[in-house]
């Protein structure tokens, strides 16, 4: 007999609002193409069904190069705890890693 998903478990992979508390904007260490850069994130945004995004200071030269970081929404309470997590760039699709490391 095969395994029917039950609604509960549907539940559970669909994505989670971000409590009102959770530190996300602040001083970041993104690691991408073989080096590490030290920036600023000023919020975040859903963007799709599982990811968010977050997106830098306007004048950051990051911004122009690579975007903002599509992060999976699982991953976000754990990006507010300072836990190094997996991102996409939103221009190309470059893999990063991304650590919250201090408050602006």
């Amino acid at each position: 007999m095969k395994h029917i998903q039950s609604f509960e478990n549907f539940l559970n992979e669909a994505y989670r609002q971000v409590p009102y508390n959770a530190k996300i904007s602040g001083e970041y260490e993104i690691f991408i193409d073989g080096k590490m850069v030290v920036t600023k994130v000023a919020g975040f945004e859903r963007e799709g069904d599982d990811t968010d995004s977050l997106y830098l200071m306007d004048d950051d030269p990051l911004k122009a190069e690579h975007g903002s970081f599509i992060v999976k929404n699982s991953d976000m309470m754990k990006l507010s705890k300072g836990t190094e997590v997996k991102a996409v760039c939103s221009k190309h699709n470059k893999q990063a890693k991304i650590k919250r490391i201090g408050d602006i």
